[in-house]
């Protein structure tokens, strides 16, 4: 049996838990479809503003939003 499909998408935000400042979190929809505030998989809440070039060099991903996205792909 095939699971639906969940869209979601990455986006590098102000995360405090970061030495760098910066964590690629993952976020459901569509980036088209963002408000100025979204909760990520691992649920926090973060602003979402429009990264820089460097912050999706310099962000690294969410361990917490990949495991779990990892989890729903089974």
């Amino acid at each position: 049996m095939t699971k639906p499909l969940q869209r979601y998408y990455w986006l590098p935000v102000v995360d405090e838990s970061s030495s760098g400042g910066m964590v690629r979190h993952a976020f459901r929809g569509t980036y088209a479809d963002a408000s100025a505030n979204g909760d990520s998989f691992c649920d926090k809440r973060f602003c979402l503003a429009k990264p820089s070039e460097m912050d999706w060099i310099q962000a690294p991903s969410c361990q917490d939003c990949n495991s779990l996205l990892k989890a729903l792909k089974g």
